[in-house]
């Protein structure tokens, strides 16, 4: 089995309650699909380990990785503004911009801006309009 390009497998042990417990926090934070989130979480952890550890004296920082769903909800975003909603936007103009970038079914269209919302990224303002924060 191939892996990405420029990544490399990591086979660990970690305690049992340890891992519920990260495997809940993944579930809870990012609702529906979970698949790939954990290689993210553990890149991000690594990451941000090394840089409070081995890079303390220094302004250097590794960038760790960003989880699919937000790179998703970026692409929407992204999109919206590029079309002239720079400040708000309606559910309408979500569902546009979803279809345009990552699909265009109701549960899609919906999971990414209850998590856009969820990440501080949108946020409701009255029926169903909201603003890009």
């Amino acid at each position: 089995m191939g892996y990405p390009k420029g990544k490399k497998r990591l086979e660990v042990y970690i305690d049992e309650e340890l891992y519920k417990k990260l495997i809940e926090h993944i579930k809870s934070f990012y609702p529906g699909n979970t698949y790939g989130l954990l290689s993210v979480e553990v890149q991000n952890a690594i990451a941000h380990w090394l840089n409070e550890k081995r890079f303390a004296h220094t302004k250097a920082h590794i960038n760790p990785g960003l989880p699919k769903v937000q790179q998703n909800i970026d692409a929407i975003i992204k999109w919206l503004k590029e079309h002239g909603y720079v400040n708000q936007f309606t559910v309408k103009d979500w569902t546009i911009a979803c279809s345009h970038t990552v699909g265009a079914d109701p549960r899609t269209v919906n999971k990414y801006l209850n998590l856009a919302a969820k990440l501080g990224r949108v946020k409701h303002i009255v029926s169903t309009i909201y603003e890009i924060i």
